[in-house]
């Protein structure tokens, strides 16, 4: 017979003094702390008064030493977990006040504008019938009482969720995958093009980002502590959620997915956790009820977008272009198109790069080092399933697809990206993508940066500028389309506004008659304005150009051939480049 193995003493823990290498021979604290509380729990009172063994009293001690000392590096390694995640915050702020008020205001922040200065009845009445729920609306509304209507304070609001994104991000990361991956996908967050972007305008779309950060954060909070709180603010953040953007349906949808599936997979000896499903499901009652009041509202706007909207069916490949816009942006934006090119490259060899690591880790046994199947399946069922179901919608009932409303989804890509660099069994792969990765971003936020405009907005305010430079008392003002007479209404520019009607087939033409109305704006045919032109009256024109499935020609047919019919004569012009997306004329009587 072989002779058995001695015991070898175990390894000490090489942050820890070497003082405390006595400690790794001793029996465990467990049975240590057994052997004290049988001494003193005894029915003789003369042996609890007795001093305890002095090899417990060392061994004590020894003990407490070791747990001060890790203790202090606990708090050392929270001080430097805080002070990066407070640098990534501060540069996530900075980089979303950095040239604010550059880009012109367009005509999605004009209406958000103007309806925000109506009184909350109009701001429900006319969203009821628009294509968003009201909750947005409702809170510029109180942030412009607070604060006034000026461009700059509108977008403050939009970058203070932009930032507050950046935090709670970390925070759920931190939940997921410890502090490392957080302060990495932090910093992924705080750097992407696309979160800035939308963190610099007056839209509900910042907001609604961190309303999905938030929802998957409660989701998990409930999910793994089952308590009836946590699930009562899964209910709330999901309505909040549902009362923001209609696409919040779609990431609730994939949560609720996501449940079944874990519930299912987790069940032992085929016992089913009830009182976990019961919650659940309360939790799913709560987020119906409060969202009843608004239910009849929505299948109105469903209906109407069914019936005419102005977004195109997506192809298989926006799935790609989809992963380069939360990376990148390069495709988002006005940038040449060998800078494009490079960013979709590189966001295709990471995401090939990224599935297959994920594979390998959910594909791990149990007892694998990284392996955190749940949380990173989590990530996964909420990134792909709310993309997915709308590619589905938007093939089978009508195209709803648009890049800015996935925006909550964009957390989980960040996250995961940076869970597998964190683990990454060769970093070097990584490292010869993070420098073109890198300076792609850094191409992407220079052009961002230094111009003006971006691939779907106008400017504006100079054309607005150069307008009331040349105005005289008497001008009018006739626009071709409703994206410059809106801007130019908020922007108070002097002289009477006229829009003329749109095409009637136009799939631009969505805008509700109670829409229209909040936001005062209305078609005046080119006749009647000219009716009420009096003689030598200068008429300003501006014409956009033309909006895609609409006829080139609309102004030359309707508003310039009744100009010339009046022997209105044209007396200046400006370039096509001095205002990229609009032209200003002006005409006087013959």
């Amino acid at each position: 017979m072989s002779k058995p193995r001695k015991r070898k003493s175990a390894k000490i823990t090489p942050y820890l003094p070497e003082i405390f290498a006595p400690i790794a021979n001793k029996p465990p604290l467990s049975s240590v702390a057994t052997q004290l509380s049988a001494s003193l729990v005894t029915e003789n009172p003369t042996v609890s008064q007795t001093p305890p063994p002095e090899p417990i009293i060392a061994i004590k001690t020894e003990v407490d030493a070791v747990q001060t000392w890790e203790q202090r590096l606990g708090e050392l390694a929270l001080a430097y977990h805080s002070l990066w995640l407070g640098l990534i915050v501060v540069l996530a702020a900075g980089l979303r006040l950095f040239n604010l008020g550059l880009r012109s205001v367009w005509y999605d922040e004009s209406f958000s504008l103007v309806l925000a200065n109506r009184d909350p009845g109009t701001i429900l009445t006319a969203t009821a019938h628009d294509y968003h729920p009201p909750l947005w609306y409702l809170l510029l509304w109180l942030w412009e009482k607070l604060f006034g209507l000026d461009l700059i304070a509108a977008r403050c609001l939009s970058v203070g969720w932009g930032v507050a994104t950046v935090a709670l991000l970390y925070l759920l990361a931190q939940k997921l995958f410890g502090s490392r991956t957080a302060l990495l996908a932090a910093l992924l967050a705080a750097l992407a093009p696309f979160e800035i972007l939308y963190s610099q305008e007056v839209r509900m779309y910042s907001f609604d980002g961190f309303l999905g950060v938030l929802l998957v954060y409660v989701f998990y909070r409930a999910y793994r502590f089952d308590t009836r709180l946590d699930w009562c603010w899964f209910g709330l953040v999901a309505t909040l959620a549902l009362y923001t953007l209609y696409f919040s349906v779609f990431g609730l949808v994939a949560l609720d997915i996501f449940f079944v599936g874990a519930v299912w997979f987790s069940r032992t000896q085929k016992k089913w956790p009830r009182t976990k499903i019961w919650h659940w499901l309360v939790a799913n009652l709560i987020i119906a009820v409060l969202y009843l009041p608004w239910l009849i509202a929505m299948l109105g706007q469903v209906a109407r977008v069914q019936k005419a909207y102005w977004i195109q069916r997506p192809n298989p490949l926006e799935f790609l272009r989809l992963f380069d816009i939360y990376l990148f942006n390069t495709t988002n934006l006005t940038v040449p198109l060998w800078l494009a090119t490079l960013g979709l490259i590189l966001s295709a060899i990471v995401f090939v790069i990224l599935f297959n690591s994920l594979r390998f880790k959910l594909r791990r046994s149990e007892k694998g080092r990284y392996r955190r199947s749940f949380e990173l399946s989590l990530m996964l069922a909420y990134w792909l399933l709310p993309v997915l179901i709308v590619f589905v919608v938007s093939y089978l009932f009508g195209p709803i697809y648009l890049e800015r409303s996935l925006i909550a989804f964009a957390a989980p890509v960040y996250i995961l990206l940076a869970r597998v660099v964190q683990v990454a069994h060769r970093p070097r792969r990584w490292l010869f993508l993070l420098v073109p990765g890198c300076l792609i971003i850094v191409a992407a936020l220079g052009y961002y940066y230094s111009s003006r405009f971006y691939s779907q907005h106008y400017e504006l305010e100079p054309a607005a500028t150069y307008l009331e430079a040349r105005y005289q008392p008497g001008d009018i003002v006739i626009h071709s389309n409703k994206l410059s007479y809106l801007p130019f209404v908020y922007l108070k520019v002097p002289g009477a506004q006229f829009l003329i009607p749109e095409q009637p087939d136009s799939p631009h033409n969505d805008l509700s008659v109670q829409t229209a109305q909040a936001i005062t704006l209305s078609y005046t045919p080119i006749a009647e304005i000219l009716a009420k032109v009096r003689p030598n009256q200068r008429v300003w024109v501006v014409v956009t150009d033309p909006q895609p499935d609409t006829d080139p020609q609309w102004w030359a047919k309707t508003g310039q051939s009744w100009l010339e019919q009046q022997h209105y004569k044209l007396l200046s012009q400006t370039p096509d480049t001095m205002f990229w997306g609009e032209t200003v004329l002006l005409y006087a009587p013959g």
